[in-house]
């Protein structure tokens, strides 16, 4: 290869990342980093950049357990890291099991980079290029996907709470191997790579040869249809969405079921895409008929179950829940004793507290003036009597009025004081605002 093209190449390719980035103005980059060829150049790429940036570059490999060999690949992207001065971390799955296996540990990968993107700014880069695109697209025409599909890897979208983002998406590979050779890069290569068997590699190795061989612009071409898909698909989204938002809770998680309908099976079903699209979730078809049949059109008092991926979704009361894995419920209890806050457990979120005589905003709930009060959750047959109402009932009872999902009664704060319960967060008081000293604010996710 003449050095003048392998320069060429390696401006193209800087310039590309240089952009993307500028566009993005992360706080913090993280690499995807496998040890295969891909990821290799975009370590090194990243590495070059990352001294005249004002973000703070680290890399994540995810040791699958699947290849003999996954040890010495951790170890190998260890050492890569280490002779650049990258920060490095790295994460050990435990699969079970052949089926659906890609699929499986593609989501496990996911979920475990997910958690070095937890704050904002945070940007998780992949080295999928233009020939994962087309495989991509070769892919979803096989399960004959819609315009969503169709589109292809997305060069960018929300990822945990920062961004997932593909900046080689128009680099082919040959173009990173020209890259590698030039720099003379070391990787690793995954014998399962060669396995025909998988679907990506019976692609690589036997469907786009020939398709080059035939049509060399094919990868191009096809890369300008999955553009026009992408455009339409974002087109008809807008529109979906706009149906979508008066029936929405705030967070986005409950989908009031009377946005169906009037309805007919397409339309419900891009509607339900469009919510599930909020959240990365892009169900097949199958699934949405499952959906139909068990969840929305099971009997009124059933309590139906349906999982896509890590969720599970549930119906209560005429509306969708899309819950995240339930944690233990807690049997710890806890005591608050004049602190401005308390950590509830299990990841339940917070309980803050004010001492006013007005209530301090929104959705804070009246308490007398006390010094210590106990903490614990879900004891429903206590008996409770919010203010203003006539009579004691239990928790359970009120928990019904209140139409609290059966699956949150658990996972209820209660706050008593000698053994009376004083207040239900995120619900009601026993304390009238008028007598309230104190106030407390329930922040988390999962209640309202």
């Amino acid at each position: 290869m003449a050095a003048g093209y392998a320069r060429s190449i390696d401006k193209q390719l800087e310039e590309t990342l240089a952009a993307c980035l500028h566009l993005h103005q992360p706080k913090k980059v993280v690499l995807a980093l496998s040890g295969g060829l891909d990821s290799m150049v975009l370590l090194e790429l990243l590495h070059r950049l990352s001294a005249r940036a004002p973000w703070q570059l680290s890399a994540v490999h995810v040791h699958h357990g699947l290849q003999p060999q996954a040890d010495e690949w951790l170890q190998f992207c260890q050492r890569a890291c280490a002779k650049k001065s990258v920060l490095f971390a790295y994460h050990h799955l435990a699969l079970d099991g052949r089926h659906n296996l890609e699929a499986r540990a593609r989501d496990a990968r996911y979920q475990q980079l997910a958690q070095h993107c937890a704050e904002p700014g945070s940007v998780l880069l992949t080295a999928h290029h233009a020939d994962d695109q087309l495989e991509t697209l070769l892919l979803a025409l096989k399960r004959g996907s819609g315009l969503t599909g169709l589109s292809g890897m997305a060069s960018s979208r929300p990822f945990a709470a920062g961004l997932l983002v593909r900046p080689l998406l128009t680099h082919s590979r040959v173009e990173l191997e020209q890259f590698a050779d030039f720099h003379q890069l070391h990787w690793v290569e995954d014998p399962s790579n060669q396995d025909p068997r998988f679907d990506r590699n019976f692609l690589r190795q036997q469907v786009l040869p020939l398709l080059a061989e035939r049509w060399p612009g094919f990868s191009h071409s096809a890369a300008r249809s999955m553009a026009h898909c992408a455009a339409a698909d974002k087109q008809l989204e807008q529109i979906w969405q706009q149906q979508l938002q008066p029936y929405l809770s705030e967070n986005k998680r409950v989908l009031q079921l009377a946005a169906l309908q009037g309805k007919n099976q397409t339309e419900q079903n891009a509607l339900l895409r469009s919510w599930l699209k909020l959240h990365q979730l892009n169900p097949e078809l199958a699934w949405l008929t499952t959906l139909h049949q068990q969840v929305i059109a099971a009997k009124a008092d059933a309590m139906p179950e349906l999982q896509l991926q890590h969720y599970h979704l549930r119906r209560f009361q005429g509306a969708l829940y899309l819950c995240e894995p339930l944690a233990a419920k807690p049997h710890i209890g806890l005591v608050w004793q004049g602190q401005a806050q308390l950590e509830l457990p299990a990841g339940l979120g917070w309980l803050h507290f004010i001492h006013s005589e007005t209530a301090p905003g929104e959705n804070w709930l009246p308490l007398a003036e006390t010094t210590t009060l106990e903490l614990c959750f879900g004891q429903l047959s206590l008996p409770f009597k919010p203010a203003g109402a006539q009579h004691h009932k239990p928790l359970k009872q009120w928990c019904k009025l209140w139409q609290i999902p059966p699956w949150q009664r658990p996972y209820l704060p209660l706050l008593l004081c000698h053994g009376e319960v004083q207040l239900v967060a995120g619900y009601a008081s026993c304390v009238s605002p008028a007598k309230a000293t104190l106030w407390c604010l329930l922040q988390a996710e999962s209640f309202r």
